[in-house]
């Protein structure tokens, strides 16, 4: 990644270190030391040690809407209360805009059966308000997820795993076995999964969210 990049140019770049992905931070790194280049890397090397330790400790699970609470008999994963206010939000925000695009759809089809004259202006915005409809369609995600994962609960505590999650309606608690934890790859998804039920789907390509999930599955399978 920065091989063609000059020593002073390096130095320069590792100035702004915090402003780098933590892949970019480990290639910087490791350009550095590979040219032996003298500069003080201390900064670069403590941002980097610590983002080690908070994806050991699994602390990006919130990116997820999740958090990991770790003890000494195993963990216990559950949904944040930023992430089920996030799906709330969002299912009421959906719920206002699905109802203007639902009076915008009705605004537009009296328009046209009344003969209405409109300008240019004036038609674009029935057919903005109109929009709103699918618009707010798509918010009704968030119902999903807060319907999914309402009293969601992963728990491996002396060896013994529970996963309470809903399936289908009912909130159910079942028994894992270790062995079927696993990751699995498709295309641009990593996706962690227990059995044949997937739990968490990360980019690929996003090195924290890959590591958090790679450190999740150990954590669960010892």
């Amino acid at each position: 990644m920065y091989s063609n990049r000059t020593n002073s140019e390096l130095i320069e770049i590792m100035n702004q270190h915090s402003l780098l992905t933590f892949e970019a931070q480990l290639s910087l790194q490791d350009e550095l030391q590979k040219r032996a280049v003298v500069v003080d890397m201390s900064d670069l090397n403590a941002t980097i040690a610590n983002k080690r330790a908070q994806i050991q400790n699994l602390e990006y699970l919130k990116d997820f809407g999740f958090q990991a609470n770790i003890t000494d008999d195993g963990l216990i994963v559950t949904r944040t209360n930023k992430a089920l206010f996030t799906d709330v939000l969002a299912v009421v925000v959906g719920l206002l805009v699905f109802f203007l695009g639902i009076y915008g759809c009705i605004n537009l089809v009296y328009t046209f059966i009344n003969g209405e004259e409109l300008d240019v202006f004036t038609l674009a915005y029935k057919f903005a308000m109109a929009g709103l409809l699918f618009i707010g369609l798509s918010f009704f995600s968030g119902l999903q997820r807060l319907f999914d994962f309402y009293g969601f609960e992963l728990r491996k505590v002396n060896g013994s795993m529970t996963l309470k999650k809903r399936f289908d309606v009912k909130l159910e608690e079942v028994n894992i076995d270790p062995a079927d934890v696993h990751l699995e790859e498709d295309e641009d998804i990593l996706a962690l999964k227990l059995g044949r039920e997937t739990i968490f789907t990360s980019n690929s390509g996003n090195l924290i969210q890959t590591l958090t999930l790679q450190n999740l599955a150990k954590e669960l399978k010892v």
